[in-house]
């Protein structure tokens, strides 16, 4: 590892799939919208955030159990997944990125005349 790659901490991840998609959660408490690069090169997708560390005038920290932390996770998706179709959105410290599979691969019904 170099000294970028040690100064980020992995997130706690959930990936699911549905019959239409996926979705990725990433767990990045402290971190907003503003606070989240996520870009997908071919088959991988990255994410990473950089915490503010600011703090109000006159503010002394007495005691400090827990830190904001720079977050960073690569992986790679399926071969199901359309690209065009990821979309994201944080809330509440989650990041929680959608993407569907391509259309041509979904299963389907095939109804019988």
């Amino acid at each position: 590892m170099n000294d970028e790659t040690e100064k980020f901490t992995t997130p706690a991840i959930r990936a699911s799939e549905t019959e239409d998609g996926y979705e990725i959660l990433f767990e990045i408490p402290g971190a907003g919208k503003g606070d989240v690069d996520l870009h997908v090169d071919g088959r991988t997708l990255s994410m990473k955030t950089h915490a503010k560390r600011e703090n109000p005038a006159g503010f002394r920290c007495a005691v400090r159990e827990f830190a904001k932390s720079d977050y960073a996770a690569s992986l790679d998706l399926p071969d199901l997944v359309d690209p065009a179709t990821i979309a994201a959105r944080v809330e509440n410290g989650v990041l929680a990125v959608t993407m569907s599979k391509r259309a041509e691969l979904k299963p389907r019904k095939i109804e019988i005349g």
